[in-house]
């Protein structure tokens, strides 16, 4: 009887942890499969620590640990970690069991390959092409086309540029009727790399810009920033400079929003590749120490080099020569081996090299350094000669391919195909010329410093406002920064804008999307709300003025920096008129105060 009743509690409690057990994995598999994400995109970083969570559980699987590894790996990745992905993923790989058909075994091999990619490893190849061994179009579709762009722009030197581009563009009309906005925007980005080795970088930046703006339709987190970088690099090159700024204005807009140490990274060196590109050696030495700063905080050794030599031009430009012997000394401008090779191809260092030895006065070693620039001159201009018939015969291959579809076609369908195809155009016409007409005017009225409204922007808006509702009211609050000055002197004289960024940042996070907040004056912040009860409008005034004396709360950089500010408010029950007398009021009674506190 007793062996009876233990053989029973036995099997209860073994069928309890079974079900716990299968409900555990449940609840694993689900998030596994919310923290995945697409080869070409990158997951939410507000799901990291879900992820870090799971992978503790002692319960989970194998195969599941495996899964959620990967997936970590796309994080580290999306985070500039390339060096690190490739260790975890390397080791998760050579365990055993592992399901070697499963998306997380194609998307880890994959991931290794784009890590190699990232830095120029020639053993990218062998990862992209067992990626794409791993899956097919129906099968990994997502892996399958990522695998595939990548071995038709980095692992097919043998093939002539005009089949690649007949590849891509073949690609691009697979998925031009059902492809999803992510997936064409990877592959305009495989295309403009493709533009851009052949030196045709304005067809590049129009790739790239295409991929940029497709991608911000689904594009999370890092990713979001992760294409317009490379236009900004086309337009650049191409001699857009113009063009270029407006695109690194949209980056640190992105930037502001998505703050990851990769995104702050990718700004920061769009910044300093565009002073120097114009020769503004000013405002390159003023971005340097945040743009090493960023790098630091990637690990990026390719970052470290980029920065080093970015301080040796501005030693150049000021004639420091034992600044730039120390610069030889500790990179070697001239070892093929420890120079990264994208930095053997870029003209402007090569050029920078000859410059260098020509001011230290070393003839030698500046021929050797003008015959390595001479080549790669050569080599481009070849390059370049051929591209012309490369590119129209692509165009004319894409073209024959259309034709040939179309004849397929009916009649009837062929001449509503193309009624529709010319409404189609106008209306893209009407939609791109407002689109870029809408961002022009939105760019004109941004501070460039604070990326707030400027003061004109910020009164015009509030002159539109309808009249209030009934027992509702417009206030209005102008919040001058008394001690600016001394808050410079304390995070460095050369940042002042980046307080004011820091400060800038801070209002935006605590008001709300409808208010009204733009840079009034140098040191001074105008803040209107709408359709609001006078007593919640100066409590919220209230938070808004506490919030900012704690702006610097979290830099542990620092001695603790309280942000002194002195408020004026006006509050209104009609609509606004004559509003410029009535913020001249207010900055009178701020000019009052500060007298006052002075005295």
């Amino acid at each position: 009887m007793a062996r009876r009743l233990y053989l029973t509690v036995l099997s209860f409690f073994s069928v309890l942890f079974a079900s716990s057990a299968t409900l555990a994995n449940t609840d694993v598999d689900a998030v596994i499969e919310k923290v995945r994400s697409p080869s070409y995109d990158c997951p939410s970083q507000s799901l990291l620590p879900e992820l870090e969570q799971t992978l503790t559980l002692e319960s989970i699987t194998s195969q599941q640990r495996f899964a959620l590894t990967v997936a970590k790996g796309q994080f580290l990745i999306c985070r500039g970690k390339y060096e690190e992905a490739e260790k975890m993923l390397l080791k998760a790989i050579m365990q055993n069991n592992i399901d070697e058909g499963s998306y997380a075994f194609a998307s880890a091999i994959y991931q290794i390959g784009f890590t190699y990619d990232a830095r120029e490893n020639p053993a990218r190849c062998e990862y992209y092409q067992q990626a794409q061994d791993l899956s097919s179009p129906e099968r990994h579709s997502d892996i399958f086309t990522s695998s595939s762009l990548g071995l038709i722009n980095y692992c097919s030197e043998s093939t002539s540029p005009e089949v690649r581009l007949g590849k891509m563009f073949g690609v691009l009309k697979r998925y031009s009727d059902n492809g999803s906005p992510g997936e064409l925007a990877h592959i305009h980005n495989a295309i403009g790399l493709l533009y851009g080795k052949l030196e045709q970088h304005a067809l590049a930046a129009e790739q790239y810009l295409k991929a940029h703006k497709m991608g911000l339709l689904v594009y999370k987190g890092s990713n979001k920033v992760s294409i317009i970088i490379s236009a900004i690099v086309s337009l650049l090159s191409s001699g857009q400079t113009d063009k270029a700024y407006q695109s690194i204005l949209e980056l640190g807009v992105l930037n502001s929003e998505i703050d990851t140490p990769l995104s702050n990274f990718l700004y920061q060196y769009a910044l300093s590749i565009y002073h120097r590109k114009t020769r503004d050696y000013n405002k390159l030495a003023y971005t340097l120490p945040e743009l090493e700063e960023a790098t630091a905080n990637i690990s990026s050794s390719l970052g470290q080099k980029l920065v080093a030599w970015h301080k040796a031009e501005l030693c150049l430009h000021n004639e420091d020569l034992t600044c730039l012997k120390l610069y030889l000394t500790d990179i070697g401008a001239l070892d093929k081996i420890a120079i990264p090779k994208v930095f053997n191809t870029n003209l402007d260092y090569l050029s920078f090299n000859v410059s260098i030895f020509l001011a230290l006065g070393d003839i030698g070693r500046a021929k050797e350094a003008h015959s390595i620039y001479s080549k790669e001159v050569i080599k481009r201009r070849e390059l370049t000669q051929d591209t012309a018939l490369i590119v129209g015969a692509a165009n004319l291959y894409t073209r024959i391919y259309d034709l040939e579809s179309a004849i397929e076609k009916a009649e009837e369908q062929r001449r509503n195909t193309l009624y529709t195809a010319i409404a189609a155009f106008l209306l893209l016409i009407i939609i791109a010329g407002y689109v870029l007409r809408k961002k022009h005017v939105a760019r004109k009225a941004i501070d460039p410093v604070t990326l707030l409204l400027n003061a004109d922007s910020a009164i015009t808006r509030i002159n539109k406002l309808e009249a209030p509702k009934q027992d509702r009211a417009i206030a209005i609050a102008i919040f001058d920064i008394s001690n600016l000055r001394e808050i410079t002197r304390k995070v460095g004289s050369t940042k002042s804008d980046f307080v004011l960024r820091k400060i800038a940042q801070n209002l935006q996070t605590v008001t709300r999307g409808n208010d009204i907040l733009g840079r009034f004056g140098t040191d001074q912040f105008i803040l209107c709300l709408h359709n609001i009860e006078e007593r919640s409008a100066r409590q919220f005034f209230d938070r808004v003025q506490s919030a900012l004396a704690n702006t610097f709360e979290g830099d542990t950089t620092n001695d603790y920096i309280v942000v002194e500010t002195q408020m004026s408010i006006f509050i209104g029950t009609e609509k606004i008129t004559g509003l410029n007398d009535i913020l001249d009021d207010i900055a009178m009674s701020i000019d009052m105060d500060s007298r006052t506190d002075n005295n």
